[in-house]
Parts: C-alpha cells; sequence; structure tokens
C-alpha cells in the first residue's frame, strides 16, 4: 500500500511544468493544498485579493505551486487566480487557465 502512494505522488509530481516564477492575484477565497489536487490535505487558505507568485504550475494548467506571505506555499486551483494587472498582452512564461481563460504571466 505505501508502495502505491509513493508511486502515485512521485507519477503526480512528474507531471508539473517548473518555469520562471511569476505573479498573480486571487480572485476568490481557496484552499491552499500540499499537492496539486482536491485529494491532498488543505495547509492553508487565500482570500480575494492577495497577490501570491506563481513558481510553477500543472501540466493541466489547472492547478499551481504559489508562496504568499499570507500562507503556507503549496497548491491551488487556477480558476482562483489572475493577472496582477489588466495591462499587458498574454505572454509570459507561466500559463494556465485562470479566472479569465487562458492566462500567461511571467517576465
Amino acid at each position: 500500500m505505501a508502495t502505491v502512494a509513493f508511486f502515485t505522488v512521485v507519477l503526480t509530481l512528474a507531471e508539473v511544468a517548473p518555469a520562471d516564477a511569476a505573479s498573480a492575484q486571487v480572485t476568490g477565497t481557496v484552499q491552499v493544498r500540499s499537492g496539486p489536487g482536491t485529494s491532498f490535505r488543505v495547509v492553508g487558505q487565500l482570500r480575494r485579493g492577495d497577490r501570491v507568485t506563481i513558481d510553477r504550475c500543472s501540466s493541466s494548467r489547472r492547478w499551481c505551486n504559489v508562496r504568499s506571505r499570507y500562507s503556507r506555499s503549496g497548491w491551488v486551483n487556477s480558476r482562483f487566480l489572475d493577472r496582477v494587472s489588466s495591462g499587458g498582452g498574454s505572454r509570459g512564461g507561466i500559463c494556465f487557465y485562470g479566472a479569465r481563460g487562458y492566462i500567461c504571466v511571467g517576465r
């Protein structure tokens, strides 16, 4: 049983696509989880308006690993994320399915 759990975590984390860190804003109250999915334990919470740094997103672009000064680092559902300012195009280093569709943020 422990072996199955280990390989599940390894395969899940292997789907993560690392990239340059980028800033984003939280669009609503969202749970911060220990991994990219609802089956992972809750380690914190973010509120609307909180700014976060996105380190990477899963290959599905539906979960992003974020850092915040208000909560532990962890994974959030990307539909609760949006670019910090409405300016600029859709270019950037990290892309995900966000609050307003497909969003790319970064340098």
